[in-house]
């Protein structure tokens, strides 16, 4: 026997890592590959099938009809490939300068309210995509938009000098709108490169442009590449700004043509919309490879060596206040379209703010809006969707976590190809994907809101594979190994140590995945039928019809419920030293 606190022989631990492998491990591993499996490939593989499949009403024999279709439209006109990468690149690279400008000024500089940009940024989160986007139609619009109505009256001009319905306006939409993921992914980055190379530099009398430029920008380069690589792979998926913006103003893209193949006509076109969907999912599966080495390479790029250094912050001296006034763009970003939606929830119909209008001010919208069974139902459907949509999540993605880290399963790195993969699927083609498997597959949820789970369990792997990985690997596995050289069983581990040590992780992916799936709208907008609405739905078929006042008065009160929950999301996120 070995005395209390005597390290245990060597023959005995060799004996305990010859030991045969749980029964229990082999089977969660098998379930999770049956499980990740059959949310990922059959999707990729019925949308191949499909594309090779006569149209409805035509041959349903193997063809290429469908590709000659998509070729020929590219051919015949590159409007809808370059508006694509025009749209994608634009805003990509609008988001980057903003969101890396202004973590730039937070992280290395004294720029006033930069703990106001991270809560404006973290918050913006909560606020759904599609509400943003209306709010800035009602801002923007070349008829009645409201900077456009007072630039119009202080000016005297005679036509409205901004019109979101363009290229432009997509590109300005899009960029704001990842801006704060950028200003999130960009902050760390910064925070943790070592200032001694700026500060030699300094010490031999370089400026500070010189040395920001030379210096700085040249050690954050690898993350910006690959902040904009992914910020472009998000906007080649974008369905909501392009159906919004780009469909009335005449700018498709491949996610609106792939929808309008699906909703125009007698017959929808599946096999010209799965052509088209192969093709955008090859493009942003091309855009990852690049994404995907820089970020399994950048420690080549790493400069911190030990600890104890304080990052130097610069004194922008006189700058100091055009810096500040950079940093409240976020919070700008985020605040205007709140205060629209709260300005025209309390107005009969869209007016600019005014004295007249003030004394329009009523709360009927309010009442009018929650004595709608629909937008009542589409609440309780949302969180039955998003709350069992993220409880699968959590639960794949911990068990997939565990699997790659902690097993020697020769296939475990399956298992992280499986819970990756999800990320070239534009929400519109994994869509119509789970659509067609389940027309098809003898699994009685088609219809019905389950059906919006699965797409959204299966979009939504890799994100929370980015919390439980991350939380999991911050545990030792000396705390599980001691526990099992003292014969505690692994569904005791499992429960006293793992489980209570990831309560950050978990909790942080289960918040954001409700949140992002509680106003996600491009899936859903194929998977929803009638009386089985989620929240998105209900806003874009209130906004179809022209319903404004209850449209708004439902936003304002689901906006602020969200935003609740994003602070619980932050408070945890920050107690486990990470952001989104």
């Amino acid at each position: 026997m070995t005395n209390p606190g005597q390290a245990a022989p060597a023959g005995r631990l060799g004996m305990a890592r010859r030991l045969p492998r749980p029964r229990l491990e082999v089977a969660l591993f098998v379930v999770l590959l049956a499980a990740l499996a059959w949310l990922v490939l059959p999707p990729l593989l019925v949308l191949i099938d499909t594309s090779l499949h006569g149209s409805a009403g035509k041959q349903t024999g193997y063809t290429l009809d469908n590709y000659d279709v998509v070729l020929r439209s590219l051919a015949g006109g590159p409007e809808l490939l370059v508006n694509s990468l025009v749209f994608a690149f634009g805003g990509a690279i609008v988001a980057v300068i903003l969101g890396t400008t202004m973590a730039w000024l937070a992280e290395r500089t004294n720029a006033p309210f930069a703990n106001v940009a991270y809560l404006a940024a973290f918050f913006s989160f909560a606020v759904p995509g599609i509400i943003k986007i209306i709010a800035w139609i009602f801002l923007l619009g070349p008829n009645a938009g409201f900077l456009n109505v007072w630039a119009m009256k202080l000016f005297g001009l005679e036509s409205a000098p901004f019109s979101i319905f363009s290229m432009g306006g997509m590109i300005m939409l899009d960029g704001i709108s990842w801006a704060p993921v950028v200003f999130l992914l960009m902050t760390s980055p910064f925070r943790a490169m070592d200032p001694a190379l700026e500060e030699s530099a300094a010490m031999s009398g370089a400026s500070s442009w010189w040395v920001f430029s030379r210096i700085t920008f040249r050690l954050a380069a690898p993350t910006v590449a690959a902040v904009l690589l992914l910020t472009l792979v998000r906007s080649l998926q974008a369905f909501d700004i392009a159906a919004l913006i780009g469909i009335p103003a005449g700018v498709q893209v491949f996610t609106t043509t792939i929808f309008l193949e699906i909703t125009q006509g007698f017959f929808p076109s599946y096999g010209n919309a799965a052509a088209y969907s192969v093709v955008l999912v090859a493009i942003v599966g091309l855009a990852l490879i690049p994404y995907y080495r820089l970020s399994q390479h950048g420690q080549k790029y790493a400069t911190i060596t030990g600890k104890g250094f304080r990052p130097r912050r610069i004194d922008l001296g006189r700058w100091r206040i055009p810096a500040g006034a950079v940093m409240l763009l976020l919070p700008s970003f985020l605040l205007l379209p709140v205060l629209v939606i709260i300005w025209a929830s309390l107005l009969p119909y869209i007016q600019p703010p005014s004295l007249e209008a003030l004394r329009s001010i009523t709360l009927e919208n309010f009442p009018i809006a929650f004595s709608n069974s629909s937008i009542v139902r589409s609440i309780t459907n949302t969180l039955i969707v998003s709350s069992s949509a993220a409880s699968a999540v959590v639960i794949l993605t911990l068990v997939a976590a565990w699997v790659i880290l902690r097993t020697r399963f020769r296939g475990r790195w399956i298992i992280d190809l499986l819970a990756t993969l999800p990320l070239v699927f534009p929400g519109i083609v994994l869509g119509l994907a789970v659509l067609q498997i389940y027309l098809t597959v003898p699994i009685p949820i088609y219809g019905t809101i389950w059906i919006i789970a699965v797409a959204f369990v299966a979009k939504f792997l890799p994100y929370g594979m980015r919390y439980n990985h991350a939380g999991l690997l911050s545990i030792h596995r000396e705390l599980e190994e001691s526990a099992q050289m003292s014969g505690a069983s692994f569904l005791m581990i499992a429960r006293l140590i793992i489980a209570p040590l990831m309560v950050p992780a978990i909790v942080a992916s289960w918040i954001y995945v409700f949140l992002v799936t509680s106003h996600e709208l491009s899936e859903a907008l194929l998977l929803s039928s009638p009386g089985n609405e989620i929240l998105s739905i209900t806003i874009w078929d209130l906004w179809l019809n022209g319903q404004l006042g209850s449209l708004m008065a439902f936003s304002v009160v689901i906006t602020f419920a969200l935003v609740l929950l994003a602070f619980v999301l932050l408070r945890f996120s920050r107690s486990q030293g990470q952001t989104i």
